[in-house]
């Protein structure tokens, strides 16, 4: 069931991505809502299959980027992996597992693309780009991280059913 839903959810979250909260960008810095959902869904302790998630999502954001096809794509796949093998141990404090993984993963993100571009051939002041894009993204993620969060648990949940016993 969970693979059904990977595809529309991730879907309405890249469009609700690109069509509301790319609007509303602090400095140049904007919210990745996909990254998002990605972190919520690989840190919910029932979820198996992660990194279906992190694979759809990246050719997802692959198709429409203009950063070179396939970095998004090992980008998730590096994030949610680095996530899973942490995951165990922010089982006691979940909603500080994503505000902490939001804020690693943000700066691991933005770093990757800027590798990412500078062996492609395009140059930019690095300080400039940690400055006025990838602090304001940090601070954008953390604050959609909590309900992100509070929406896919609850899909987990759905998704998920703890049995109860009698």
């Amino acid at each position: 069931m969970a693979y059904l839903l990977s595809v529309p959810v991730l879907v309405v979250v890249l469009m609700l991505q690109l069509a509301v909260f790319s609007q509303m960008p602090l400095l140049y810095g904007t919210s990745d809502l996909v990254l998002l959902a990605l972190l919520a869904w690989s840190l919910h302790e029932r979820s198996s299959n992660a990194w279906f998630w992190a694979l759809v999502g990246g050719a997802l954001v692959s198709i429409i980027s203009a950063m070179p096809f396939g970095a998004p794509l090992i980008i998730y796949l590096v994030i949610v992996l680095g996530v899973r093998l942490v995951n165990r141990r922010m089982l006691e404090f979940p909603i500080l597992g994503m505000l902490l993984a939001t804020i690693v993963a943000t700066f691991f993100q933005h770093f990757s693309e800027i590798v990412v571009l500078f062996v492609d051939g395009r140059s930019f002041p690095f300080s400039q780009s940690i400055v006025l894009v990838t602090l304001p993204s940090v601070l954008l993620n953390l604050l959609f991280a909590i309900p992100m969060y509070a929406l896919i648990n609850e899909l987990a949940r759905w998704v998920y059913p703890v049995e109860v016993q009698i």
